[in-house]
């Protein structure tokens, strides 16, 4: 309201005032009109009674012809009030006596005003006859006429004069009323409209239901009391719809706990009291191993419930000993106020992941959950809420990198691999654009003849004139999931090889392709394995999928229909790193696969460690699985894979992976390459 306050009071006072004028001139109008009225009758009445007195005098006096007499009673005639003036005239018309009142001097208007109101009562006149006979008779005789001039200025001003002192006695009373009605309508109506005012400048917009609009008791039942009422209702919905509207901002709605927004609120609030009492506390970022296969094998239902029973735990063990926030998906934090020093800190960790550890049990599934948890303190790890979370939860990358239900503290170096591991994660995005990466192919070797039969494809990524090892960049494309466009450049490029040496040397091997695990949950690996291969008239046994035992693991159920479709179309399927994760023998039989690989950690320790080697080669052998061994770095363990009838085999004893021109000059033009051919080069 960007006008002057004007006061309702003031507006009201005037209204009343107006009003009251209003009446109290057209009630002097009326009064007027009915004064004038009156006047008026009680005029005509008088003028007959006074002619009715004067005119056998005047007619006696105009038969004698006596003048004096005329004027006599002329005079007498205009000493009653209001006649002004009076003459008699003869029977010819000519003037016989006349006599006149002084006038008063009046304004125009004042004429004009008398003559409107009395101008038909100004004059009369009355023929006057010869006077009766002797004999008692009257002969209509006409001598004269008698004519009485009224003063209708001198009749107007007695008559205002009369209406002034009504008209003053009105406006008074109007006054008077007008008053009296101001201080009413101030009291009862005015008065508890701007107590309503104030209360509604001191309602609380956090807590409008704290400052509720007064209800007088005189308005109860009226208008006024009903508006009140209504209003007050709608504070109360308000406040109870804003309260709503809060818990949605400020709390998860799948688990009821703290949210991003109230977790900084609190965050706050702690780092305010610790400076105050100059403390510490703990900020620990929680991130649960494996939720993403829980998800896809079990499905989000059951992920939910999971997620659930997973804060009611993490409430039960951080108790009044801190705050259990989720920030979404599977991850959690933890502002443990208690925790005062990194000692408590660990002790603490220690128990929660113990306590975290315990198997949830969900309709007819037995999960056993993990987290990896990184812990920042403050002050030394921030000094405000946002850094805290930032570096706690690059802690967490630390310690999820160093295996399952693991902690970490945060150390400032970690600022900077997190920073690494952005540009790299953005340079890859560049990579595929640019198309910077390239095959590396690695030979495979029919241990017992000597042949090349197949190849493994490795990327290599080749940047500003260097190759970059993919063990710099692919955890940082599994993190972020930019593996999944990588392994399709992969796939795509191998069929483009394999295209190539059909054309070119009208020969091929196959080519076996890393799988990572995020590329094997996808949705659309099986449809873009066969695309690619359809698009590149690819026969499918010229391709081999090597899948990670613990991708596999992840969800059985799923992984099993997966690779029942890629082995139903032909193409070769591979555990790679056989050994390393928790397979179930039980589920590895039902898995349809074709080929099975011993892990260079178990190659390496042949033949003085040969246990785990010798029980995957017998296992292959009653599945009927083709088995190679990778890592061949000497003879030793060469020679102990051929005696125990490893049939294939690969490692840097034979080749180092070779760009694609190299590999295709000694493996793919020859065609009759063998060990000992290779041998002789090295």
């Amino acid at each position: 309201m960007t006008g002057r306050f004007k006061s309702l009071t003031w507006k009201q006072t005037n209204l009343v005032v107006f009003t009251a004028l209003f009446f109290a001139i057209a009630i002097f109008v009326i009064e007027i009109a009915l004064v004038v009225i009156t006047t008026k009758q009680q005029l005509t009445s008088a003028q007959q009674e006074l002619l009715d007195s004067v005119e056998q005098p005047a007619a006696n006096a105009v038969w004698a012809l006596d003048d004096n007499l005329a004027r006599q009673t002329l005079e007498g005639a205009t000493k009653v009030e209001h006649v002004g003036s009076a003459l008699i005239e003869l029977d010819d018309r000519s003037l016989f006596v006349s006599v006149s009142n002084h006038k008063k001097n009046n304004s125009p208007l004042f004429i004009s005003l008398s003559n409107k109101l009395f101008d038909d009562l100004k004059e009369i006149s009355r023929p006057l006859y010869r006077p009766f006979n002797f004999e008692g008779t009257q002969k209509q005789q006409l001598i004269g006429t008698l004519t009485l001039f009224y003063d209708t200025q001198e009749l107007t001003n007695t008559l205002f004069s009369q209406l002034k002192l009504g008209f003053l006695a009105t406006l008074a009373r109007a006054l008077l009323l007008t008053l009296v009605l101001s201080v009413v309508f101030h009291r009862f109506l005015t008065q508890p409209i701007a107590r309503i005012s104030e209360a509604i400048d001191k309602i609380e917009p956090d807590s409008p239901d704290q400052h509720l609009l007064p209800m007088s008791n005189a308005h109860k039942d009226d208008e006024l009391g009903l508006v009140t009422a209504k209003f007050n209702q709608i504070l109360i919905q308000f406040s109870q719809t804003q309260s709503k509207l809060r818990k949605m901002a400020t709390r998860d709605p799948l688990t009821g706990l703290p949210n991003r927004t109230l977790l900084l609120e609190t965050i706050a609030v702690t780092i305010q009291r610790s400076r105050v009492h100059k403390s510490h506390f703990a900020l620990m970022f929680i991130d649960l191993d494996r939720f993403k296969n829980i998800n896809d094998s079990l499905g989000h239902a059951v992920g939910d419930q999971f997620l659930a029973r997973v804060a009611r735990v993490l409430e039960r063990v951080i108790g009044d000993k801190g705050t259990i926030s989720r920030l979404g998906g599977d991850e959690f934090v933890v502002l443990a106020d208690s925790v005062q020093s990194p000692d408590q800190a660990a002790d603490f960790v220690d128990k929660l992941l113990l306590q975290l550890n315990v198997p949830i049990q969900l309709n007819e599934h037995a999960i056993h959950p993990a987290a990896s948890i990184g812990i920042a303190i403050y002050p030394e790890d921030g000094s405000c809420a946002e850094d805290l979370i930032r570096h706690a939860d690059i802690a967490m990358y630390s310690a999820k990198a160093a295996g399952s239900n693991q902690w970490c503290f945060f150390k400032h170096q970690m600022t900077e691999r997190a920073a690494v591991r952005l540009r790299t994660e953005a340079s890859l995005h560049d990579a595929l654009k640019n198309n910077e990466f390239l095959l590396y192919f690695q030979p495979k070797f029919d241990l017992n003849t000597g042949k090349v039969i197949a190849c493994e494809a490795l990327i290599r990524w080749h940047k500003e004139g260097r190759l970059i090892s993919p063990m710099s960049f692919i955890p940082v494309a599994e993190e972020t999931g930019i593996i999944i466009p990588i392994g399709r450049w992969v796939i795509e490029q191998s069929c483009k090889t394999l295209r190539d040496w059909q054309k070119r040397f009208n020969y091929a091997i196959p080519i076996a392709i890393n799988v990572a695990s995020q590329q094997f949950a996808d949705a659309s690996l099986v449809s873009d394995i066969k695309q690619m291969a359809l698009r590149y008239q690819i026969q499918p046994e010229l391709l081999e999928l090597e899948i990670t035992e613990t991708s596999l693991m992840n969800d059985i159920e799923l992984a099993i229909a997966k690779l029942e479709q890629l082995k139903s179309t032909g193409f070769g399927i591979a555990v790679d790193d056989f050994g390393t994760g928790y397979s179930s023998l039980s589920y590895l039989r039902h898995l349809p696969i074709t080929t099975m690989k011993i892990d260079r950690c178990f190659v390496s320790d042949l033949p003085s460690d040969s246990a785990i080697a010798s029980t995957i080669l017998m296992l292959g052998k009653q599945l009927n699985l083709t088995i190679v061994a990778e890592g061949i770095e000497n003879e030793l363990q060469l020679d102990w894979l051929k005696a125990n009838q490893c049939q294939i085999g690969q490692g840097f004893y034979f080749s180092q992976p070779l760009p694609q021109a190299e590999f295709e000059a000694l493996y793919i033009a020859e065609q009759t390459a063998s060990i000992t051919h290779i041998e002789s080069k090295r």
